[in-house]
């Protein structure tokens, strides 16, 4: 067995893409000095003979969007390719997947998708240019710019062109948090305007100076553990008499939960791997968080947006 490089999720020892998150593996090996098989990075003793590894590890990058630079004039359609691929895979996993064929053909009448095979070009010699400095980090730099823009084509055009095929509505303001970097954003306000919590019907606060004594106590008690000095940004009661002895809560550090009988659960920004949409709820690094269908989707998006920040 071996481990998800992004995840550490357990995989097949052939596995070349995680069955968690959806990512191809980096190939991370030691060799065992005794008996020569090739172990997972996370070992510490062989599994083949026992013996204890070398703590040297041979990486090997293997890109999610290689290509072949040979081939200049493949460019361009290989991107066109991997970008397609990126437009399937958002649907399914934030949208309704049956309804791809529907993004697809106003992705294709829009003017996004009119002008769509200029930003090819553009992306392909980007791309190539970044191939011809040679430094080394090549194909790890060629898929965080795909990555990036692909991202930035996705969320304009779902957010702006594709209002009516979403059923759970996103608020614009998403997008004027396209490139930015740790720093370079005030978290309260991105967390508000991905939330969007004006148009949603559960209580929250902002000010804890007009937030119930009680409920404030009582979220400490249950689920709500900073350190101290930790900034708290938010707090959401889900509880339906208003206790707040459920909900969540997040913090210029991390997101902190209690949902029906579970316990309480916290993740820290710097240690978010995976958050996926299940079927009427989300997971965080596998664990159970749900709220509604509305605000489980915005969650979703602002800790992706918080994954690739920090």
């Amino acid at each position: 067995m071996k481990k998800c490089n992004h995840c550490s999720t357990k995989l097949l020892d052939d596995a070349r893409f995680c069955h968690n998150c959806g990512k191809k593996v980096i190939e991370t090996t030691i060799v065992c000095v005794e008996c020569h098989t090739s172990n997972p990075s996370s070992n510490t003793t062989c599994f083949s003979c026992g013996g204890e590894l070398p703590k040297t590890t041979k990486t090997q990058y293997e890109a999610e969007f290689p290509l072949d630079f040979k081939e200049t004039n493949s460019l361009a359609p290989s991107i066109k390719t991997y970008f397609f691929e990126a437009f399937q895979k958002r649907i399914e996993e934030e949208h309704n997947k049956n309804d791809y064929e529907k993004y697809l053909i106003r992705f294709q009448q829009s003017d996004l998708g009119k002008k769509f095979d200029i930003r090819l070009n553009q992306l392909a010699e980007e791309s190539y240019t970044i191939h011809a400095k040679q430094d080394g980090q090549v194909h790890r730099k060629v898929d965080q710019m795909l990555s990036e823009n692909f991202n930035q084509i996705l969320d304009h055009f779902i957010i702006l062109e594709a209002k009516e095929l979403n059923e759970v509505h996103l608020n614009e303001e998403i997008l004027s948090y396209l490139g930015l970097k740790h720093g370079e954003f005030d978290l309260q306000k991105m967390t508000l305007d991905f939330l969007d919590l004006e148009n949603e019907t559960e209580t929250y606060y902002t000010d804890f100076i007009i937030m119930p004594i009680k409920k404030l106590k009582n979220a400490s008690e249950a689920f709500l553990f900073p350190e101290k000095d930790e900034k708290i940004i938010l707090i959401a009661d889900q509880t339906v008499f208003g206790s707040c002895k459920e909900g969540f809560a997040i913090t210029e550090k991390g997101i902190y939960w209690k949902a029906h009988f579970e316990k309480a659960q916290q993740v820290l920004f710097k240690e978010l791997h995976t958050i996926n949409r299940e079927k009427d709820w989300i997971t965080i690094n596998g664990l159970f968080f749900n709220v509604n269908p509305s605000l489980n989707l915005k969650m979703l998006k602002l800790l992706k947006k918080l994954k690739e920040i920090y």
